[in-house]
């Protein structure tokens, strides 16, 4: 029982990789009312923000989506519950394609909290075993598929891969490499050039998380744009300011 009520507080207590660094939000998201932002990225690839408030304060996330010639692709899900299905149905008003899978880069609310809506409502989710097995360690909707890691997955024209280079800010973060773009979207495995910490690490590994990020820098030197999960993400420099703040961290 204590574990079971030990795991739910964590989630409460902000294990959506919070920051203190969301203090310090850009000004365009203070500015903004919309409980969610789409922003283009390139004709393929868009990144949507939705947002939650955390003891008084409003924080925001960022995840993306990628359009195919068979329909969109979402890796993660809004964090906004109320959220869920206006996403749908912006993607449809704004692309005339309806959503066909989402992935989740690891087991958190902000990630693949609207797995329990898209399985009842029937879209086909996604999530590795790790993030599965937490999933269900948690008391918490899983996928009702297995991701390959390391597989280019090519779908409508598309191509991505779900990579895990090992234990950072949870133990089953994985990112999303799109190939044709020199594009990650790093999930909460990768902060804001903006942040000031590493935010919440409860369900993580500190001391895993440089050499695993040192992992991914050797498996892509060359990245054109990295998204990271929370905060602004147009800043360059996301690698390396997390790569700091674990220095500064040890």
């Amino acid at each position: 029982m204590n574990s079971i009520l030990s795991a739910n507080i964590r989630v409460l207590l902000v294990s959506f990789c919070l920051s203190t660094g969301f203090l310090f939000l850009s000004p365009s998201i203070h500015a903004q009312d919309k409980p969610l932002l789409i922003e283009k990225i390139n004709s393929n690839l868009y990144l949507y923000t939705t947002f939650n408030t955390f003891e008084g304060n409003k924080y925001a996330a960022n995840a993306v989506y990628l359009i195919t010639k068979k329909g969109v692709i979402l890796f993660d899900t809004p964090w906004d519950s109320t959220q869920y299905q206006p996403l749908l149905d912006s993607i449809n008003q704004k692309h005339n394609l309806p959503v066909i899978a989402i992935y989740a880069t690891h087991w958190h609310e902000d990630r693949a909290g609207g797995f329990a809506y898209y399985n009842r409502i029937g879209i086909p989710t996604y999530a590795t075993k790790m993030t599965n097995d937490l999933l269900k360690a948690n008391h918490k909707a899983q996928a009702a598929h297995l991701v390959d890691i390391d597989k280019i997955y090519t779908i409508g024209g598309q191509s991505f891969v779900v990579n895990f280079f090992g234990a950072g800010h949870s133990m089953d973060n994985v990112v999303i490499w799109f190939p044709k773009y020199k594009i990650l979207d790093g999930g909460c495995f990768i902060k804001s050039a903006e942040a000031r910490d590493l935010g919440f690490t409860a369900d993580g590994d500190i001391k895993s998380w440089k050499p695993s990020l040192a992992r991914l820098m050797t498996k892509y030197p060359q990245i054109n744009m990295v998204i990271p999960g929370h905060d602004a993400w147009r800043d360059k420099g996301q690698i390396k300011r997390t790569e700091m703040l674990l220095i500064e961290k040890r």
